[in-house]
Order: structure tokens, then C-alpha cells, then sequence
């Protein structure tokens, strides 16, 4: 690496990349600059300079964009979370909505007018029913925030406006419980302390975790958490180990009132566990949702992989005479299975394994009408795709939460797939995050494949003197890899 931090010049911001900095060009190079948008000119100093890129800071900006405006925050810029809130509501849609063209146009080979305009969230602010702050101690008190752009410190907040107003006010009131009882900061040396505070909510009921190193928590400490309004779950996560980058270990001790939390997500209801994933702008996703559901034509088998708690599959019980589930984490099964118990969804079941194992199981058996994929960013794997690509459904919903991998993943499928329909979310006001939802119809083809099949290569007792249909499908699927 190159160190520059003597070097300044004078760059014009191109474009906003997909961590919310602007993107210039020096001599065909990109330099990433945080904080400058489209059409402004800054003199900026160069911090470092690779072989491909460079990155920079401003030092003066010359000029500003017609569409910047005044953060609400005091601390964007300094805090990682939202880069965005610079930019006016309409114009962070269109830089989504571009991103999403961008890559699209990059990997998958789409035109710019597949891609629909984003479909913006009902709040840009106070939208987010989790949080989880880091605890540091200062000044012998203990502080929690978030981290700092570009370091690993925690920078202490007032007032967080993303998060859910009253989710901000329980943080405040549980931050200042602990250090009137002194509890202490997490200590990697002694492997003891607080670490993190997670906090979710929804219609006034919350779940509090509090992650730590090997602590017993004081029972006053605790008494005083019980007594809070609405507080339904304290469960204690005790996580020691520094090398660790997971936010939770596989240690859970439930301090007070009950391990789930109650969750109303349109017309299902939903029971939360302490660790699983629910989508953190719930408004906007129920509009995701149904857009999604809204696409899927009514069938007889559908799949969800990458299921987690459920959710997607019990909105779309009324499109499939039989819904299967599945996913990886065997806690979030267990979780799907309550919920869809819960919402008497008698045609939903869940399975717990690698999706595209499981996939090829189901299609052993039986003929995959729709397939809903809701993968994690790094999208789907060699092996998911090649199941895709055997059980060939009619329909593929694809939610995307990352353009880049859901533009390599589309190339893999346009042989067999058109892409229909490309609807952007703004699923995170303020940040660059954008999320996708895709519909993928299976193409008419006429090519077809002989099958040369001989009453020998079947299992078949003296008895069965005919091959069955069931017998002719295991044989194509055996031989061939595909349905017969």
C-alpha cells in the first residue's frame, strides 16, 4: 500500500458507490471519498493509493450538490450507519434504484429498464425494531453506541433516529440501571463483563440480551429489568472468548419471563426467539413480502430455502397445497415449526439441512412447482444452483439483499430463466442497502432428450413385468439429473 497523506487534489464525485461514498476518477482510477455526492468538486487528501483504487478524504468541498441536504444527525459522518442521510428521500431512491441497474447491467447482462423504480419505505426514520450496541466503558461509566467510520471504537450516541423511538428510550433506561449498580465493561483479559445489549421490540413488548463474558448478573440488576414496562425476555448470552467475531455464543440462560417474543406480521403471527433473524424494518418488508407472494402463481409443491423462522412460507400457505421449509440453523426450524403451528398452517412444514441437499430430496419424490429463495448477501452457492437448474421449477422468487451476487446468480440461470420482473425496496433509509425482489419464469423450450430405458436397469422383482411412472422418473433422475 501506498501512503499519500502528504498528496492533495482537486476530484469531482462520479457517482455513490455501494458503501454510500462517493466514487471520483484520478488518471481512470477510482477514488473512494466519504461524504461527497454526484456533481460536487472537493479538494481532498489521498490516504492511501492501491493498484486499482485510492482512498480519500475531504479536506474542502467546493461546491454542493442540489440534492444534499442537512443530516438530522449530529454525528453522520463520524458514525458507520448512515452515510445516505446527506442526500435528499428521492434521490437515495434513485442511487438504489442505479445500483441495482449497475450490477445487473454488469454481471447478468439485463437492460437498465428491467429494473422498476424502488419502492420506498413507509419511515425513513425509527424504523429499525432491533438494535445492538456494543458497551464500552469511559471515565469509569459505561457507554454504548456505535462504532466509529473506519475503526473498531465505540462512539458514544445520545439518540439514535433509525432505531425505534422507544427502543432508544429502553437502551437509555437499561444503560443507566447498569451503571448504577457498576457493573463493568467487558475485560478480554479476564473474559468478564458486558459486551452487548440487543433489544427488540414490537407493539410494546421487548426481548433484552445481554451478552457477556462468565458474569453473574446482580439479582437487583435483574429485578429492576422485570419491573421496566413491557419487558417479556432477559436472557443472558455469555460469550468470553475475544478472538470471537460472533456476536453470540451457543451459551443462553434465560433470566426472566419468557424466551420468545410475540410478533404480528400481517395476517401471521409470529413467535421470536432470542437469535433469530427477523427483518428489521417490519413495515417495509410486509410490503416486500406480499409484493413477492403477489407474483407466485397459486400450485401444488412450493419451496422456501433459507426459510429461517418461517415467515415468507406461512404469508404464502394460501398458494401451495404443500409448502416445505428449509433451514440450515436447527434453532430456527424449531422456531418455524411453533409458528407454523401457531397459524394452523397444516400445509407448511419445515426441514432442517443444506438447502440444496434437501432440494434434491424433495424433487426425488416430487415435482417442484415454485421455488422462493431469500439467501444470505454472499447469494447462492454452486450446488444450490445446480439443484435450481435440475428441479427446474416454473417460478423463482428470488429476494436479494445484495445486487452483486444477485446479478452473478441470474447469469447462471438465464439459459433456462427469463427474468420477468426486477423490484428494488428500500428496505434501510439513509444507508445504501437495498433489497431486491425478483421473479424468474422458466422459458418454453422444445428440446428434449431420448431416453433409451430397459426393463433390466429397474429394480424390478419377476412380478412387475412394467416399468411405472414412478419407476421411469427415479431412472431419468438417476441417470440424467433431471425429471422425467
Amino acid at each position: 500500500m501506498e501512503k499519500n497523506q502528504d498528496r492533495t487534489v482537486t476530484v469531482t464525485a462520479k457517482k455513490i458507490g455501494i458503501n454510500g461514498e462517493g466514487i471520483a476518477y484520478l488518471e481512470g482510477k477510482p477514488v473512494f471519498v466519504d461524504q461527497l455526492l454526484p456533481g460536487e468538486t472537493a479538494e481532498i487528501v489521498l490516504l492511501d493509493s492501491q493498484l486499482r483504487y485510492a482512498k480519500g478524504q475531504v479536506v474542502k468541498r467546493l461546491n454542493d450538490s442540489p440534492q444534499r441536504v442537512k443530516p438530522q444527525c449530529p454525528v453522520q459522518g463520524r458514525c458507520s450507519g448512515c452515510p445516505l442521510m446527506i442526500l435528499k428521500p428521492e434521490a437515495q431512491l434513485q442511487v438504489k434504484r442505479e445500483l441495482v441497474q449497475e450490477a445487473l447491467i454488469k454481471y447478468a447482462g439485463l437492460s437498465r429498464d428491467k429494473v422498476q423504480p424502488v419502492i420506498a419505505s413507509p419511515s425513513g426514520l425509527g424504523y429499525r425494531n432491533q438494535c445492538k450496541l456494543p458497551i464500552r466503558e469511559e471515565r469509569g461509566r459505561l457507554v454504548n453506541g456505535l462504532f466509529e467510520e473506519g475503526s473498531n471504537r465505540v462512539m458514544p450516541i445520545a439518540h439514535c433516529l433509525i432505531h425505534d423511538p422507544d427502543l432508544e428510550a429502553l437502551r437509555k433506561q437499561i444503560l443507566a440501571l447498569a451503571n448504577q449498580f457498576r457493573l463493568k465493561a467487558y475485560d478480554p483479559k479476564k473474559g468478564t463483563g458486558l459486551r452487548t445489549l440487543v433489544l427488540r421490540g414490537f407493539e410494546g413488548q421487548y426481548q433484552c440480551v445481554l451478552v457477556s463474558g462468565e458474569d453473574s448478573l446482580p439479582k437487583g440488576f435483574i429485578e429492576k429489568l422485570k419491573a421496566i414496562e413491557g419487558m417479556t425476555c432477559i436472557m443472558q448470552n455469555i460469550n468470553p472468548d475475544k478472538r470471537t467475531r460472533q456476536l453470540f455464543s451457543n451459551r443462553w440462560s434465560l433470566l426472566a419471563g419468557e424466551d420468545r417474543l410475540p410478533v404480528q406480521f400481517g395476517d401471521v403471527r409470529l413467535s421470536l426467539s432470542c437469535a433469530s433473524f427477523f427483518q428489521l424494518n417490519r413495515p417495509q418488508a410486509l410490503q416486500m413480502m406480499r409484493m413477492a407472494a403477489s407474483l407466485i402463481e397459486p400450485c401444488d409443491t412450493l419451496v422456501e430455502a433459507y426459510s429461517g423462522v418461517g415467515g415468507i412460507s406461512l404469508m404464502l400457505k394460501e398458494k401451495a397445497k404443500t409448502i416445505i421449509g428449509i433451514e440450515f440453523v436447527p434453532e430456527a426450524v424449531e422456531n418455524a415449526k411453533e409458528n407454523a403451528r401457531l397459524n394452523r398452517a397444516e400445509n407448511v412444514r419445515f426441514v432442517c439441512g443444506d438447502a440444496a441437499k434437501e432440494m434434491k430430496k424433495i424433487i426425488r419424490r416430487t415435482k417442484i412447482d415454485a421455488v422462493v429463495v431469500d439467501p444470505p448477501r454472499t447469494g447462492l452457492d454452486g450446488a444450490m444452483i445446480e439443484s435450481l437448474r435440475q428441479c427446474q421449477p416454473k417460478q423463482i422468487v428470488y429476494i436479494s439483499c445484495n445486487p452483486a451476487t444477485l446479478g452473478k446468480n441470474l447469469k447462471e440461470l438465464r439459459d433456462l430463466y427469463e427474468v420477468k420482473t426486477v423490484i428494488p425496496f428500500d428496505m434501510f433509509p439513509n444507508t445504501p442497502h437495498v433489497e431486491t425482489v425478483v421473479l424468474l419464469s422458466k422459458l418454453k423450450t422444445k428440446k428434449h432428450v431420448d431416453i433409451e430405458l430397459h426393463a433390466d436397469e429397474l429394480d424390478l422383482t419377476s412380478s412387475e413385468s412394467k416399468a411405472t411412472y414412478n419407476n421411469i422418473k427415479q431412472y431419468g433422475f438417476d441417470k440424467y439429473g433431471f425429471n422425467v
